[in-house]
């Protein structure tokens, strides 16, 4: 059983990875390949896309955090289990978004006239009016596309806490963007 695997070899494998050998990730890829596939799509309701692109994710996840595992800490099918669990936790929550997002813009107006480059401007524009810290995850999340685990290795910081700053960064920059495009309509903006 795949699950049940001598830890030897677990160690062997991951410190072959670590080293760069040549053959390594081939066995990785033959040993856990296909079964990390079925396990993922039990995981994201049977839909092979999905399962395809959570088990890619994971596989170079797990290539780049090579050196984190620790074979005390259980086997490295575990490992992967782990890292897939949460890798189709966070697909699912930007899928979630993504449609949430894509209904609220189905119901918004048209914009006025605007080309793809006055609204770029105009998100620049309010991104300068919130706090650096608040600019800082929105660009990494929303301008470069990083997730939020990859934000938090960028910033040194739990994903935990960059959830919250981007719930707050995304408060805050509504709140600037209401001020803007009322102040941009002529309206009285009293700043809050």
């Amino acid at each position: 059983m795949l699950g049940l695997r001598d830890r030897r070899a677990d160690i062997r494998l991951a410190k072959g990875l670590k080293a760069g050998k040549s053959g390594a990730w081939d066995q990785f890829y033959a040993l856990y390949g296909s079964a990390l596939f079925r396990f993922v799509m039990t995981l994201s309701d049977e839909c092979k896309v999905r399962a395809s692109d959570v088990t890619q994710d994971v596989m170079v996840t797990a290539l780049e955090r090579i050196k984190t595992y620790d074979p005390k800490r259980g086997s490295l099918w575990a490992w992967l289990c782990g890292i897939a669990t949460n890798k189709g936790r966070e697909y699912l929550r930007r899928a979630v978004r993504e449609n949430h997002l894509q209904k609220q813009l189905q119901n918004r107006p048209a914009p006025r006239h605007a080309t793809s480059d006055e609204e770029a401007s105009e998100v620049l524009h309010v991104l300068a009016q919130v706090h650096p810290r608040h600019q800082e995850v929105l660009s990494l999340k929303y301008m470069e596309g990083c997730s939020v685990q990859e934000i938090a290795a960028r910033i040194a910081s739990t994903e935990e806490a960059i959830e919250s700053r981007l719930t707050r960064a995304r408060e805050a920059f509504r709140k600037a963007y209401v001020r803007w495009e009322s102040a941009a309509s002529g309206g009285v903006c009293n700043g809050r």
